[in-house]
């Protein structure tokens, strides 16, 4: 609905004033009639669309418009530059390719796992279960947006670095885990020779993120960092499923059905995935 037929409907609701109004008569009749069974409402008029397709739908409309401004003047023009965040890994290389030429992979997300580490995520109880400060991980999202962080990084909180590590995948305009495999993942989610095969038949980029994930996440398994985080290969699984695969199906039940084997698949990755040829990519 545009947004002059939002105004006009709300504007055409009744007020305070008008239910003030309402006829007495009228209103102790109609608290007299017996109460009508509950129903559910019916939702087979709606289009089975799910909350990330709406986002999506928004995203490309807002692109549409943004393309119409040749046909502003220079003075209407405002100032826009374009995040990090909530974009596609072929725009999020596309924006870093005058800055980081020579990096094959996103420079937002090897920055914050360098700086999970530095700030002593090894040693910090709960990484990446516990949630960082929401203001310090808007504020640092806001830094690394418009480059701040380069004079001053604004935090020094593994959590912080690792929350917005997180929501950087999480809010990737396609998983990580493309849709395209997506049944492939939970079909053979415990089988580490499927499951490495699969992650070939990604795109190179997809394919560089999720094993550099990958083997991220496989340094925090030495028996005595597990003792200080108390993050094992099934608490990081169950952590970042969600934020490397997405279910394609609108079915709610299907989504929580499927949320084992998503974390199977990611634990079966975690445990068995050989990442050694990620060495010294960044």
């Amino acid at each position: 609905m545009k947004l002059t037929g939002v105004l006009r409907t709300i504007n055409s609701r009744p007020t305070g004033d008008h239910f003030e109004q309402e006829d007495n008569a009228s209103r102790t009749r109609s608290m007299s009639l017996s109460r009508p069974p509950a129903r559910h409402a019916s939702l087979s008029h709606l289009s089975p669309v799910s909350p990330w397709r709406r986002k999506f739908s928004i995203r490309k409309s807002l692109r549409g418009i943004s393309k119409s401004h040749e046909n502003l003047a220079p003075d209407k023009l405002l100032p826009f530059k374009k995040s990090m965040f909530g974009a596609t890994l072929e725009e999020v290389m596309e924006l870093q390719a005058d800055t980081h030429p020579n990096h094959y992979l996103p420079w937002v997300l090897t920055l914050l796992a360098e700086k999970v580490v530095s700030f002593g995520g090894y040693t910090t109880e709960g990484i990446f279960r516990v949630p960082g400060d929401i203001d310090k991980v808007g504020a640092l999202k806001v830094s690394l947006d418009n480059g701040t962080y380069i004079n001053e990084f604004p935090t020094s909180d593994a959590p912080v670095c690792a929350s917005l590590l997180k929501e950087w995948l999480r809010e990737l305009y396609d998983p990580v885990l493309t849709h395209e495999i997506y049944q492939k993942c939970v079909d053979n989610s415990e089988h580490p020779n499927f499951c490495a095969a699969i992650i070939q038949e990604l795109p190179d980029i997809n394919r560089l993120v999720v094993t550099y994930v990958i083997r991220f996440l496989q340094g925090f398994l030495e028996e005595e960092t597990i003792k200080k985080t108390k993050m094992n290969a099934d608490n990081l699984a169950m952590v970042f499923a969600p934020n490397l695969l997405r279910c394609p199906s609108t079915d709610i039940q299907v989504a929580m059905d499927n949320n084992k084997y998503e974390m199977t698949f990611v634990r079966t990755l975690i445990n068995h995935l050989d990442t050694s040829y990620m060495e010294g990519v960044v």
